[in-house]
């Protein structure tokens, strides 16, 4: 070889040589800047290259994993299995891409997709291996979270309270939850893979593909076979009405429905009972939808209205309102849709229906809305007050009619209404009063306290007087007060409770009351005068009565002295009868303190004190109250009837009986003796003044002890009848008030 042939050799040796180191250049720059960790290792594990995407990808530098061991990246386990792979490769086998895990220099494990591929030299000897490694955490987030969304979506669909159903294209059920098994029937096995018409009546069936197919075409999500009836049929064969909405699913595999299946049996059957309770209703109801348009009727409404309930349905509201109304009507009834709430219609209105036959009558009308499948509805109850009308203007009638002044108002306190009797008590015109409040009747230094006495009785209303036991007072219109009676009477209407006061004018009477009272007074002065002013000679008669008997001693005879004995009697009967006269006009007066009384104590000590000498037996039967009482005046009525019958027995030795008898309002008593008894004809003699029924001179007394003891019962209230007992005998028997502190006295 020549010298030129040797140097043409050499140059195009170095030219190959340059071109190489080009191309190992090139293909370290592609490496360094590859997205994806490039690893290059020998046989023996030892990592000797590091692009940047794997500092990047594991955290180590390449300076710091330079001849580390590949294994430093093998989470634990992980070894044998690379082992496997190197061997398979020094076999000539070939690694296609596969997922695995690996570890970063923080100790976090990282899903990677790996590439493993032999690194040979010119003889096409394995000298080493090469490891493309892409993070795979977010394809791998993705699909754990796919996978999750998908979990949690049949969870969801088998949570769901109703049946749901998932069917594609060609109407054949993927997917079926719990209440689906329930309400059908069958196993979700048994469903799955099925065609969706084993869920469907049969002569449904036939049109259901074609349905179908035009759903996939345009699929929305919206209810199923709007304004028909659906049904679903069980395994056993037997239907139920359903309602169903359809909802489209775009999965991987193409567009599926998912049907959500009621079954609205009970919802059917509360209809029917709803249909049946407005048919039932004593009143007119009518609904309406939100045009206005009538969709239910009941027998009420044809009978009120006399329409036949054909003739009504589908036809507007304002068939059944007075033309002069039906302008305004749409406009209320858009307003009432737009805040639906259950009240009265035209509150503080008068309202009229429209009969058939063109007549009017007034009705008063409730609202309520009523939420339905197809929307918000408003069930009308219609009320005919024809009668009511009626009934309030007799109402009116009576009150003009009435002698007294007659003012009713509300719970505020406001005046309604006022008779005419009311514009002359008071002096004001009507219409001066009417939306006045009452206080406008009330003398000013009453006027603060009686809104609170208002409030208190419309809690607690009763017919009962006002003020009992105050003295009332009116205000005139021209500032002149007068004392009133007021009677209240509370009166359910149809706008609430009201308050009818009854006012009597009682100056008059209280002029009277006051004279009486006053008479009274002078009468018991009288009384008490005459009693002391006729004691005093007839105790002179009796001094020289006493005289005579001792100076004429033995001288006189037997008549005179006999004589003399009987003035002395006699004299002694008048002094009693005076003493009677005086407790009788004092009889009611309560004297002494309130105290507490044990009354079975009390009759035995009267006894005791009317019977001392044991001739007569008390006996006690029932259970004797304990209570608060006047004690004098009980005593007075016990000891005089006690004394009476020991008095007035027919034998000297007696029986008395005294009984405690139950009654809520009243103490009562029954006194009871086994003496000759009283005939029924005498039964109420007894009780006048002066009256006995033996001689004066057979028996004491001054023939007022009965006559003191039915004026003192009386005048506190209660009442004393006499009847015989058995076998013998005669029973009083009265009542007493429990409080003789509140007790009334005449």
């Amino acid at each position: 070889m020549s010298q030129l042939d040797h140097h043409s050799q050499h140059d195009e040796t170095g030219k190959q040589s340059s071109h190489i180191n080009e191309q190992h250049a090139l293909l370290a720059a592609i490496v360094a800047s590859a997205d994806d960790a490039i690893i290059g290792s020998d046989l023996s594990g030892n990592i000797l290259s590091w692009n940047h995407a794997a500092e990047i990808l594991f955290g180590y530098s390449a300076t710091a994993i330079y001849q580390r061991p590949f294994a430093s990246l093998f989470p634990a386990g992980q070894l044998p299995d690379h082992l496997s792979l190197i061997k398979l490769l020094q076999q000539g086998a070939s690694i296609g891409h596969f997922e695995t895990m690996r570890r970063c220099q923080d100790g976090t494990e990282l899903p990677v997709a790996l590439t493993i591929s032999a690194i040979r030299d010119d003889g096409d000897n394995i000298i080493g291996l090469s490891l493309i490694a892409r993070d795979f955490s977010v394809g791998y987030r993705i699909a754990a979270r796919l996978t999750q969304s998908e979990r949690h979506f049949r969870q969801v669909v088998d949570a769901a309270p109703n049946a749901m159903v998932m069917i594609d294209r060609r109407g054949l059920i993927e997917m079926v939850n719990s209440q689906a098994e329930a309400i059908f029937g069958y196993t979700r096995s048994e469903l799955l893979g099925k065609p969706l018409e084993i869920l469907i009546p049969s002569r449904f069936q036939r049109h259901h593909p074609g349905l179908r197919t035009g759903y996939f075409a345009a699929p929305v999500s919206r209810v199923m076979g709007q304004g028909r009836e659906l049904y679903g049929l069980r395994k056993d064969g037997s239907e139920f009405p359903v309602e169903i909405g359809l909802n489209p699913i775009e999965t991987s595999d193409g567009i599926k429905v998912l049907s959500a299946i009621v079954d609205i049996t009970e919802r059917k059957r509360q209809e029917e009972r709803f249909r049946l309770v407005v048919e039932a209703a004593p009143n007119a109801m009518v609904m309406i939808d939100s045009q206005g348009k009538i969709e239910m009727v009941n027998a009420q409404t044809e009978q009120i209205f006399g329409y036949e309930r054909e003739e009504l349905l589908g036809q507007p509201m304002e068939v059944l309102i007075p033309a002069r109304f039906r302008a305004h009507h749409p406009g209320l009834r858009s307003h009432f849709f737009s805040q639906p709430s259950s009240r009265s219609m035209g509150s503080g209105r008068d309202l009229f229906g429209l009969r058939k036959d063109g007549s009017e009558f007034p009705v008063e009308i409730g609202l309520n809305p009523i939420q339905t499948a197809d929307g918000l509805k408003v069930l009308s109850a219609i009320v005919d007050i024809s009668e009511r009308k009626r009934q309030e203007e007799r109402f009116r009638l009576v009150v003009e009619a009435a002698p007294n002044a007659m003012v009713m108002i509300d719970s505020q306190g406001q005046i309604e209404m006022v008779n005419a009797q009311t514009e002359h008590l008071f002096g004001y015109q009507r219409a001066e009063l009417l939306g006045q409040p009452m206080e406008i009747l009330i003398p000013a230094r009453f006027r603060p306290q009686h809104p609170g006495l208002r409030g208190s009785y419309f809690t607690n209303p009763s017919t009962r007087a006002m003020g009992s036991g105050r003295d009332l007072f009116g205000l005139r219109k021209d500032g002149s007060e007068f004392q009133i009676e007021i009677g209240l009477n509370p009166i359910q209407t149809a706008d609430g409770l009201k308050v009818l006061s009854a006012i009597v004018d009682i100056s008059e009477r209280k002029r009277f009351t006051d004279e009486l009272s006053r008479r009274n007074q002078e009468l018991n002065n009288f009384a008490y005068v005459a009693s002391h002013d006729l004691k005093s000679p007839l105790r002179g008669v009796d001094q020289l009565a006493t005289w005579l008997s001792e100076d004429l001693a033995g001288k006189i005879d037997d008549d005179t002295n006999e004589h003399l004995r009987l003035m002395r009697i006699r004299i002694k009967r008048m002094e009693r009868l005076l003493d009677d006269l005086l407790l009788y006009f004092r009889a009611g007066q309560l004297g002494g303190a309130v105290q507490h009384i044990d009354f079975a104590e009390l009759v035995r000590d009267v006894f005791e004190l009317c019977c001392s000498d044991k001739a007569f037996s008390l006996e006690l039967q029932g259970e004797f109250p304990r209570g608060q009482a006047h004690k004098v005046p009980l005593e007075l009525v016990f000891r005089n009837l006690i004394s009476n019958i020991i008095k007035h027995h027919d034998t000297k030795k007696g029986h008395i009986v005294v009984q405690a008898i139950p009654n809520e309002q009243w103490l009562e008593f029954a006194v009871c003796d086994d003496g000759p008894g009283i005939a029924p004809e005498h039964r109420e003699r007894v009780f006048a003044m002066f009256q006995t029924l033996r001689p004066r001179d057979e028996v004491e007394g001054s023939g007022m002890g009965l006559a003191i003891i039915k004026k003192t019962i009386e005048s506190l209230g209660g009442n004393i009848h006499l009847s015989a007992n058995q076998p013998r005998g005669a029973v009083f028997r009265f009542t007493w008030p429990k409080n003789t502190s509140a007790a009334g006295v005449v």
